[in-house]
């Protein structure tokens, strides 16, 4: 072996740094219809500050999914999915959904609020996750008009194999959305929305 020299290393102390709860600029990174369930699901990723491209860098050096969320377009929940398409428009200047393309939304940007999820996976174990509280336009984001929620506990919880609830769209679980991390001041380097 060579001889190292580790005078002037910092020792690594096992943690890294990963988006924490908070309010995040995003890109819609795809978008899936499920027809027969009336919901869209839509992956996502961090366009601006320091966790910029965050998750797409997972995607590549772990061959992980993007984290997505599911908006219903169902009759009931019509209301809430407004709220979304309403998000996406405020922040992007010019951009009006027609209505019908749901890849419209594809390059997007939106404002996320992330907030934790405390979970027990198929083994057992206790986890923690992100997952999407509530969408804004990134300028409400920028301004710091939102709310972080407290953490959600979803631990030892049984779940219905399909929920009865008109916003759960019938869907088993939840899209899997990796561990995260901080929230930091966005800037504007380049940045579109």
């Amino acid at each position: 072996m060579r001889k190292l020299n580790l005078n002037n290393v910092e020792e690594a102390t096992g943690v890294f740094n990963s988006p924490k709860a908070g309010g995040y600029v995003c890109i819609i990174t795809d978008v899936e219809d499920v027809a027969d369930k009336e919901y869209l699901k839509i992956s996502y990723d961090i366009a601006d500050g320091e966790f910029k491209g965050y998750y797409t860098q997972l995607a590549k050096e772990k061959g992980w999914n993007m984290p997505a969320f599911i908006k219903s377009y169902k009759e009931i929940a019509l209301p809430f999915f407004k709220g979304f398409v309403t998000s996406v428009e405020k922040t992007n200047k010019g951009f009006k959904w027609d209505g019908t393309d749901e890849k419209a939304f594809i390059k997007k940007g939106v404002g996320l609020v992330l907030q934790e999820e405390l979970y027990t996976n198929q083994k057992g174990e206790e986890k923690k996750r992100l997952r999407v509280d509530t969408i804004h336009s990134t300028e409400a984001i920028r301004k710091g008009d939102f709310k972080v929620p407290e953490v959600k506990d979803s631990t030892n919880k049984v779940t219905p194999q399909v929920s009865n609830s008109p916003f759960s769209n019938g869907v088993k679980d939840e899209p899997k959305e990796e561990s995260s991390s901080f929230f930091s001041e966005p800037t504007d380097d380049a940045c579109p929305f």
